[in-house]
């Protein structure tokens, strides 16, 4: 597992914008930014890491979500199915569902 997503798991979830300092924000926001794709077992770890309304952060996790190496469509569709956040299941969702659509 990558030490990145390991210190992200044990931060935990992102806190809300009210509870959040600068070094808190700038400790996710760099442990965010990663350039190798996540496994499956990783993003499963941090599908529920979302804020309930820290937009900056939680974009970042999406698009780093979005890395993972999955199998079929109906294993990714469960990951989507765990995000704690109803937001940015959504946008998951949708995004997923216009890959399926643009590559039928």
């Amino acid at each position: 597992m990558k030490d990145n997503v390991i210190q992200l798991i044990k931060l935990g979830k992102i806190p809300n914008n009210d509870e959040m300092s600068d070094d808190t924000f700038n400790q996710y926001d760099s442990l965010i930014q990663m350039n190798d794709s996540l496994t499956f077992e990783e993003a499963e770890l941090l599908i529920n890491l979302f804020s309930d309304d820290c937009n900056d952060l939680n974009w970042g996790l999406l698009h780093l979500i979005e890395t993972v190496e999955y199998h079929n469509i109906d294993c990714y569709q469960e990951l989507i199915s765990k995000c704690n956040n109803a937001d940015f299941k959504g946008i998951l969702e949708a995004r997923l569902n216009n890959y399926i659509e643009n590559n039928k």
